[in-house]
């Protein structure tokens, strides 16, 4: 495909939009609209506000780039999306609408963890903001009544985030106290004794081998939070191991086992969902490249709905032992994680080229199934349908996903796709060149090499 032909990338729409190109608008608008989506919805609740909030996001958006290009135009339309959204929290109507017992109980801890034996309506933890200290006071109602985010909340009073987080939380104490709610805190992790743990895999990948099948595919139904293989469903179990390419990719190693259980429901900030444990060990491997200490993912929460699958929040543990909580009320909380759409659509979404290269059709969407095929690991033969995640504008150091996925709609093999030109970590040459011998894909003129495979524990029988 030639330059001209790619599709422009979100600056050149940007651009274009300056000088009123109203299909531009649209095509930007097309590429970011669930996920603006997700982030209202996640800001707002159920509520009937949400598709208005993203109209006048649409609206605000278009008159913005008439005036200004910014430098960058997705995180500039999110930025938009919780504008508008702190303008709905901070309305008169929203502001004086009551609520019950748990709602007020999502009011006075973000974490839903604490139990209040009162009925309070919303009138009365403002009378007790009230007779906080100002500081306190002002706190409080800027993040629960008004809707401002802490980092919003840090430049209006000019003070750091730290010192935000800390007047929450002793304003959050007294109210508590107030209403006879204990503040003592919990010591040990109810859940170590029943812990999920990971189970050992292989040391070198499995054979694999795939054969395409003349079946037509059908629609996938995924009910896994994206790509963590895991069901937000009450006592759904999954383990999984990554490979990485050793030696140009002649083999694969394991660097990595993981292991996720839905242990147990869960409420965060009035939304049902699932709490599910998780337990990950990097393993070093001579010739794989350790990755430096970084923040690891100890719990998640998810929720299934009819139409998504939704992440709700994260709780990541620092190298230190610090432990930070992500809720899809934090700032690029929807951008990073947010919601998927349970149903794949199939169709035939490439036009493949003498040469192997690839082409997508128009309309191709950014997920989707393309055939069905025999994926057989080691000894064990699975019938999977294939399916593809990738952006649906290309650019530089993009990652394409290719998953294999059985009849119940849980993944076996997941294999990642970086840009051929993306650096591995502590070398200084690209993937492209390190990899020799690993797959190739050329999709719209871009390159991806195969860099990860990711196995379930059913595709690798691996034991308790």
């Amino acid at each position: 495909m030639t330059e001209s032909t790619k599709a422009p990338n979100d600056h050149l729409l940007a651009r274009r939009i300056h000088v009123g190109d109203q299909h531009a608008f649209a095509t930007l608008i097309g590429r970011y609209e669930r996920s603006l989506l997700a982030l209202i919805r996640g800001r707002l609740g159920p509520v009937d506000a949400v598709e208005d909030v993203l109209q006048e996001t649409l609206v605000q958006a278009w008159k913005g780039l008439r005036l200004q290009e910014p430098r960058e135009p997705r995180a500039w339309l999110y930025q938009v999306a919780r504008n508008r959204c702190g303008d709905y929290l901070r309305g008169a109507e929203h502001r004086e609408r009551p609520v019950d017992e748990h709602t007020l109980t999502m009011m006075v801890d973000r974490r839903g963890s604490a139990e209040t034996s009162r009925r309070r309506m919303i009138d009365e933890v403002v009378d007790t903001f009230a007779t906080l200290p100002a500081k306190e006071r002002q706190a409080l109602e800027s993040f629960y009544v008004e809707g401002f985010s802490i980092e919003e909340i840090s430049a209006r009073h000019r003070s750091p985030p730290g010192t935000i987080k800390r007047r929450l939380s002793h304003g959050r104490d007294r109210v508590r106290e107030a209403f006879g709610v204990s503040t003592d805190r919990r010591n040990s992790d109810m859940s170590k004794d029943k812990a999920v743990r990971t189970r050992p895999f292989p040391a070198e990948r499995p054979r694999i081998a795939i054969e395409r099948l003349e079946a037509v595919a059908s629609g996938v139904d995924m009910r896994e939070l994206t790509w963590w293989f895991v069901c937000p469903k009450l006592h759904d179990e999954v383990h999984w191991a990554e490979y990485q390419p050793l030696d140009g990719a002649v083999s694969w190693q394991l660097t990595k086992v993981s292991a996720m259980r839905a242990a147990r429901r869960a409420v965060i900030h009035d939304r049902e969902c699932v709490e599910i444990d998780v337990d990950e060990r990097q393993l070093a491997v001579a010739g794989v490249p350790v990755p430096p200490a970084q923040d690891r993912d100890t719990r998640v929460w998810g929720r299934l709905t009819d139409a998504e699958v939704q992440w709700v929040g994260v709780e990541r543990e620092s190298p230190e032992g610090v432990r930070k909580l992500y809720t899809f009320l934090d700032e690029n909380f929807a951008e990073d994680f947010g919601a998927c759409p349970r149903r794949f659509v199939a169709g035939d979404y490439f036009m493949a080229k003498p040469d192997g290269r690839l082409e997508r059709v128009d309309g191709t969407p950014e997920q989707f199934a393309d055939g069905v095929f025999n994926v057989r690991v080691g000894g064990t033969t699975f019938r999977c349908t294939r399916v593809f995640e990738m952006p649906l504008s290309p650019a530089e150091w993009d990652v394409v996903i290719v998953a294999y996925v059985d009849g119940s709609g849980r993944t076996v093999l997941f294999r990642r796709y970086d840009d051929d030109r993306r650096k591995v970590p502590g070398e200084s040459r690209p993937r492209g060149e390190i990899l020799a011998h690993a797959e190739r894909l050329v999709i719209d003129g871009n390159t991806y090499v195969h860099s990860y495979d990711y196995l379930t524990s059913a595709a690798c029988g691996a034991g308790g």
